[in-house]
């Protein structure tokens, strides 16, 4: 084997890597973005039973547990796998760099990201602007601390539904 086709196979090798992680990459964004909008769902069923006039306080106290352990879960879930997709973006803007590859990874694509929203942010139209500004609120923080504010309402209505069920009685 010559040194040239051995450069060839390891360039091969690279981009087989940098497919394999580019796709499992996507594939902890969509369970990221994915895992909210179920663990909502299934928040919502169990919110019913438990504030529902005709829910026993058994049901209540079953149910708000139960509310708040998916809340909880929902959280290590959504913090478990936007460490993992930070981890495979990191991998592969640091492989773009070492590779002399364009960068779509990492911070040049946030810098990229804000020339759109300053765009949008001078445009006549009134929902460009009002969804350009929302770039101040990264989308992980509203998600992570939606899902402590349910866990913190899963708790408070267990505790009325021990301590206190007739706050909670129709």
């Amino acid at each position: 084997m010559t040194d040239q086709n051995f450069d060839g196979e390891k360039a091969f090798e690279g981009l087989e890597q940098y497919a394999i992680v580019a796709n499992r990459r996507q594939q902890w964004d969509t369970l990221l973005w994915q895992m909210p909008t179920m663990a909502l769902t299934g928040e919502a069923f169990l919110f019913t039973i438990s504030l529902g006039g005709s829910t026993s306080q058994t049901g209540r106290i079953v149910s708000s547990v139960l509310a708040l352990v998916v809340a909880i879960a929902s959280l290590h879930s959504l913090s478990a796998h936007r460490l993992s997709e930070l981890t495979d973006s990191r991998w592969l803007h640091d492989h773009e760099l070492k590779s002399g590859a364009s960068e779509v990874h990492g911070v040049s694509w946030r810098e990229r990201r804000m020339e759109v929203v300053k765009a949008q942010l001078q445009s006549t139209n009134l929902t460009d602007r009002l969804v350009a500004r929302t770039y101040k609120f990264r989308s992980i923080e509203v998600w992570f601390w939606t899902m402590v504010l349910i866990a913190l309402t899963a708790t408070t209505v267990l505790v009325l539904a021990a301590a206190w069920p007739a706050l909670l009685a129709y």
